[in-house]
């Protein structure tokens, strides 16, 4: 028992330093304030550009042997100007958020923004959009991952594989064994889509004035630490999927 609990944190440290898997974390890392990453996103994202997260659930990176924690795909807003972000997440199953609402809740992971080496024509476009949609409200499930077999569910990398296969732009015999690593291995290693930039959103500050008073600041200092650490070992101990 002492040896299997050694052996996984030797496996907790090799993970929180990157050891196990360097393929875009070499380079890199902006922090940026919520407001600016989305200002980042927009000036670089394309239909089907990926999300890749470097999250703190262990369970995950344990069991893949990676940092990389949860994947999501990107498509522009069908009529008007913006971006509408496709993933299955834990304790919502498969859902479309909006771009900053999106940001705004991966604080304070590391992500790393992917895009196809091609642009997407207008019928790959619209097939995807099509397969994300349909999806939509499907409950997120990631035993099967395991077997390899369908399953009601769906999980993240489950779910944008998938997607991609329908445009003939992957091919995997078992998607559902696909994980967010595997996936980001399989992309670049074949050129189907090249990293971009790296950020971390900064986990946004309770608003506080200079002229407050100090008891003020210091609640207002006590809820964003206690926020910040509930969010943290949430995510350590629970799938962010």
């Amino acid at each position: 028992m002492t040896k299997k609990i050694l052996a996984i944190i030797v496996a907790v440290i090799l993970l929180q330093n990157g050891i196990f898997h360097s393929l875009v974390y070499a380079e890199s890392i902006n922090t940026e304030p919520h407001r600016e990453a989305v200002k980042t996103a927009r000036t670089e994202l394309k239909p089907g550009s990926l999300i890749m997260h470097r999250g703190n659930c262990l369970s995950v990176r344990i069991y893949t042997r990676s940092a990389y924690t949860h994947v999501a795909i990107v498509m522009p807003v069908q009529k008007g100007e913006g971006w509408v972000v496709y993933d299955s997440a834990r304790k919502h199953g498969v859902r479309k958020s909006n771009l900053s609402d999106y940001l705004e809740e991966s604080s304070p992971d590391k992500i790393t923004f992917l895009h196809p080496c091609q642009n997407l024509n207008k019928r790959q476009c619209e097939q995807l959009r099509e397969n994300l949609e349909k999806e939509l409200g499907r409950p997120y499930a990631v035993k099967h991952h395991l077997t390899g077999k369908k399953s009601k569910g769906v999980h993240c990398s489950e779910y944008v594989t998938e997607a991609l296969i329908a445009i003939d732009l992957l091919r995997a015999r078992q998607p559902s064994r696909v994980s967010p690593a595997s996936l980001l291995e399989g992309i670049l290693q074949y050129n189907v889509y090249k990293a971009g930039t790296i950020l971390k959103v900064a986990t946004p500050d309770v608003a506080s004035s200079e002229n407050t008073g100090w008891c003020s600041r210091l609640w207002s200092d006590t809820k964003t630490c206690t926020n910040n650490c509930y969010r943290k070992v949430g995510r350590l101990v629970f799938s962010e999927e």
